[in-house]
């Protein structure tokens, strides 16, 4: 999913909505702080930034970090193979990118089946 993309998910409104309580289950679910999704931008580089806020202190506790990731459904050679394909960014950018595909993505999904 090209960021192109990703922002056209994102801009519909109903979309973005889901995307916010999927993104609260998980941080919910590893006893995350949630009190920035609410005021999520919808703009996907604004949302990254903003998400990347919200991970920094996570990079310090790797199993506070290995829990969210796996309760998102992303595995390090995911991680690996998106770093490769993008050398030019940060692995923080990296974890925040995967996260928004991976949480848009099951998104979609959950959209697209329950019809």
């Amino acid at each position: 999913m090209e960021e192109l993309d990703v922002n056209n998910y994102l801009i519909r409104e109903n979309l973005f909505d889901l995307f916010k309580v999927q993104l609260k289950k998980d941080f919910d679910s590893c006893s995350l702080s949630t009190d920035f999704i609410d005021h999520l931008p919808s703009q996907f580089e604004l949302l990254k930034d903003a998400l990347l806020i919200e991970l920094k202190p996570l990079l310090k506790s790797n199993s506070l970090l290995s829990n969210l990731l796996y309760r998102i459904d992303i595995s390090e050679i995911q991680i690996k193979n998106y770093q490769l394909k993008n050398s030019t960014i940060d692995f923080e950018e990296v974890l925040a990118e995967l996260i928004i595909k991976r949480i848009l993505q099951k998104v979609i999904l959950k959209k697209k089946f329950s019809q």
